[in-house]
């Protein structure tokens, strides 16, 4: 696939598009930094995580149920976006990205390995959390897995639009896919950001499979091993939750960017981030690329099988112009 980026000349249209998508924001938060406080220990905020994420699972349902109309799935699905949704639209996903009841590590973008994005390079980090005072997402522990918060996001919005696109559209799961390959190497990715995450890419595809999971009417897409659900059944014309979501099933090492290397739209802007991990590397005392545990991504691969290439980069970080452009 084709993939050309903009010129000087054009950043107009990057500063005019960017300025109406943070019009409809309250805020744009810059990419997430799995490397500078990696060393920091955290505690583990899976049991937390599920827990608040079931109450507001079982909250859904009882909202749509209130509505009366039989177990339509239209109406459930209605209901649970009000809470597993983005942090702008759903009070999970805006609970999660607020971090207050987990513990996390934040890099402002001052300290990041983005600290030298200028402008127009990455008109997020080099401008707007910069104006702004807006950190990176912040970092939890999920089970053993360092996760920036901003996948939740991720998982349960763009999740959602894999979701309808491939299962209630029947447009197929490449179609799907797609979704987040335009948004990760375009304006909602890394030419505003910098940074094409392939993190975000696997957040997107196991959103996907949840909200496949919730009724469960469909295989799942990685083979009937991997048949979770049903969530929730319909039961004398009410819907009844029959089992507890548990991240633990669909978190894994692709959601970390320090083990799923990221891509970046030229070689300057790739030199510049490993010059500051190589920094703190030093500080550490210690040797550090990406991916940081190679090992440990590799083992994904089976599980993801014809879609690890588009979800997983075990291979390091690279230029997209490079590799991707024809």
């Amino acid at each position: 696939m084709m993939v050309r980026f903009m010129s000087k000349p054009n950043l107009k249209k990057v500063i005019t598009f960017t300025t109406l998508l943070l019009s409809l924001s309250p805020s744009f938060g810059a990419e997430v930094d799995s490397f500078t406080k990696r060393s920091q220990p955290l505690a583990d905020s899976l049991e937390q995580l599920n827990k608040k994420s079931n109450e507001y699972f079982r909250q859904a349902i009882d909202e749509a149920n209130e509505k009366k109309d039989s177990c339509h799935e239209k109406t459930l699905y209605k209901s649970m976006r009000k809470y597993f949704n983005n942090q702008y639209r759903g009070d999970l996903g805006k609970y999660i990205v607020e971090a207050k009841d987990f513990d996390s590590s934040i890099v402002t973008v001052e300290e990041s390995i983005y600290q030298d994005f200028k402008w127009y390079q990455s008109f997020v980090q080099g401008f707007w959390a910069r104006r702004f005072k807006d950190p990176t997402a912040a970092n939890i522990n999920v089970g053993g897995v360092l996760v920036g918060t901003d996948k939740f996001e991720h998982f349960m919005g763009s999740g959602y639009l894999y979701y309808r696109k491939n299962y209630i559209k029947g447009e197929g799961v490449r179609a799907a896919m797609e979704i987040g390959y335009s948004a990760e190497t375009g304006f909602m990715g890394a030419i505003t950001t910098g940074v094409k995450a392939y993190g975000d890419l696997a957040a997107n595809f196991n959103g996907m499979r949840f909200w496949n999971h919730v009724l469960q009417k469909y295989d799942d897409i990685l083979g009937t091993q991997y048949n979770i659900g049903p969530y929730v059944e319909c039961k004398n014309n009410e819907w009844v939750m029959v089992k507890e979501m548990n991240w633990a099933d669909y978190v894994d090492y692709s959601f970390d960017e320090g083990l799923n290397c990221s891509a970046f739209p030229s070689q300057k802007m790739l030199d510049l981030v490993q010059g500051r991990i190589d920094a703190v590397a030093e500080k550490n005392g210690v040797s550090m690329t990406c991916p940081v545990e190679p090992q440990k991504i590799n083992t994904l691969l089976p599980k993801y099988g014809i879609f690890a290439k588009d979800l997983i980069n075990e291979k390091g970080f690279y230029a997209i112009k490079d590799r991707e452009e024809d």
